[in-house]
Parts: structure tokens; C-alpha cells; sequence
């Protein structure tokens, strides 16, 4: 059956369903507008496909039309439903973030970047008596944190650049990064080695270790972290949890792909082991 012969009436509704996803998609890949044509383009649709897909999907608020354009963004509903797939991204995450915590000795958290700010999402905190309170829902800057630089790290430039006139680089401790050049630089040499650090850039006599974790479309999407004292987390020990940080970051991204390609692919076990 042609790619243009199947409306959302003709029987075949995985097709459409697919259909429509991949405008959704493509709507939350791009910060622009996209109008008819250029949607019909990218995904390989008709015209007349691509229109009355847009009208369901704007009936039903998941996509947003300029009426002075006449081009689409993704609309409200889509937005409230990336929040709920954030929320559902902690629950996914404790099996890794305990396996870091196990290993590491220390608080594991999970964070994501929420505008100017980090918030954090999930922790499983340390059986220690002296042990880190970041909180679930506490907000910190990016700029000085190991979750905030690797998460402005894979940031497109022009975003990071919007960040930094936004809310400036404030020294909280010596140690503290704010020099907009030398963010720059640290934030290339994150996204080269995989990881970032914290060494007492927030909190002094506090350091942390830092790994992206990553969408099914190869962006990122949150940040796994080890937090705790310095004089635990020294440089040997950080060299130590580094290679482990970084595979289970890896295998929490892997787990959150759920194409078909994934799950006919290897038949490797993507949990923690």
C-alpha cells in the first residue's frame, strides 16, 4: 500500500499511528515552525496525509498551529507528556542508580537540565552516615556541577551561549568556574573523555562524577552522578568509578530504546548485571 493512500479511516490504523508519530517526532526534533510541505518533506508524506494528521493531532493539542504562519509547532499536550515521561524516567532509573550506588559506596542520582537550571529526579542515597543531600527536586546552576556540565555539554552551542547570558557564571567557592571561554573548554573536553567532574565547584569539601545518559535519538537526555565528600571521592577513587559510571550510563541509555532494531539486535541483557 502507498505511502499517500492511507488516510486515518481506511482501516489501517498502526500505519497511521506510525504516521503521526513520525510528526511528532520531527516536531520535537526542530525549534522552528514547519508548515505542510516541509513536514510532508522530511517524513515522506503527502500533503493531504500530512494535513489531515495535523488536524487530529492539534484537535487533540498535541501539536500547536501559528495562525499568522499557518506552520505547526509541538503543541501543550505533547509537553505535558514529555513531563510525565520525565517523572517515569526515575522509576527507570533506580535499578542503574543503585547498581552505582553499590559500587561507588556513594549517593547516586539522576538529573536533567530544566531550562537555566538542574533539577534533580532520583537519588539513591548512601548507607553512610556521612553522605550527600541533594535532593529530588532540588534546583542547582550548571555551570558548576558534574550533571550540569555534562548536560550543557551536549547542548547545541547557541543554547549553551542563551544559559550564560541568562544566568552568568556566580562564584560559589573558589574553585568555581566563571569564565565563559573556560566553560567552553571544559565542556569540549567533557563530551571527548565521556564524563564530567565537580571538584568542589558548588560546596567546598564536596566532589562529584558525572555521565550523560542518552535518548534513542542519540540526544541527551539526563545525567547518572556519584556525589560525596572529597576526601572519599579523591583522584584515585574517581579514576576507579570512572569506567563503571560510564557503562552504566551506557546500558540505562541502551535500555530506553525500544525500537525494533534494538530488540531484535544482540539479545545482550541492558540491565544492570
Amino acid at each position: 500500500m502507498g505511502r499517500g493512500s492511507t488516510a486515518a479511516g481506511s482501516g489501517n490504523g498502526v500505519q497511521t499511528v506510525e504516521r503521526a508519530l513520525d510528526i511528532l517526532e520531527l516536531l520535537s526534533r526542530r525549534r522552528g515552525e514547519l508548515g505542510v510541505s516541509e513536514i510532508g518533506s522530511e517524513v515522506g508524506l503527502a500533503g493531504g496525509t500530512v494535513h489531515r494528521l495535523l488536524s487530529t493531532l492539534t484537535a487533540r493539542g498535541y501539536a500547536r498551529q501559528n495562525p499568522a504562519t499557518r506552520k505547526y509547532v509541538l503543541g501543550p499536550r505533547a509537553l505535558t507528556l514529555a513531563s510525565a515521561v520525565r517523572e517515569r524516567l526515575g522509576v527507570l532509573a533506580r535499578p542503574f542508580l543503585r547498581e552505582l550506588m553499590e559500587i561507588s559506596g556513594e549517593s547516586a542520582n539522576l538529573a536533567a537540565l530544566d531550562k537555566n537550571s538542574i533539577v534533580y529526579m532520583e537519588q539513591v542515597p548512601a548507607p553512610r552516615m556521612v553522605r550527600m543531600f541533594t535532593e529530588p527536586g532540588n534546583r542547582v546552576p550548571p555551570h558548576c556541577t558534574g550533571t550540569g556540565k555534562v548536560l550543557l555539554a551536549y547542548q547545541p552551542e547557541e543554547a549553551v551561549d542563551s544559559i550564560i547570558r541568562r544566568s552568568g557564571l556566580p562564584r560559589f567557592t573558589p574553585r568555581t568556574i566563571t569564565d565563559p571561554d573556560r566553560l567552553r573548554e571544559e565542556l569540549a573536553c567533557i563530551r571527548e573523555q565521556g564524563y564530567a567532574l565537580d571538584t568542589e565547584e558548588m560546596e567546598e569539601g564536596v566532589r562529584c562524577l558525572a555521565a550523560p545518559v542518552f535518548a534513542p535519538d542519540g540526544k541527551v537526555l539526563a545525567a547518572m552522578s556519584i556525589s560525596g565528600p572529597a576526601g572519599r571521592l579523591d583522584e584515585e577513587r574517581i579514576r576507579e568509578l570512572i569506567p563503571h559510571i560510564r557503562r552504566i550510563a551506557e546500558s540505562f541509555s541502551a535500555s530506553l530504546d525500544v525500537s525494533p532494531e534494538a530488540a531484535s539486535g544482540g539479545g545482550d541483557d541492558p540491565g544492570p548485571g
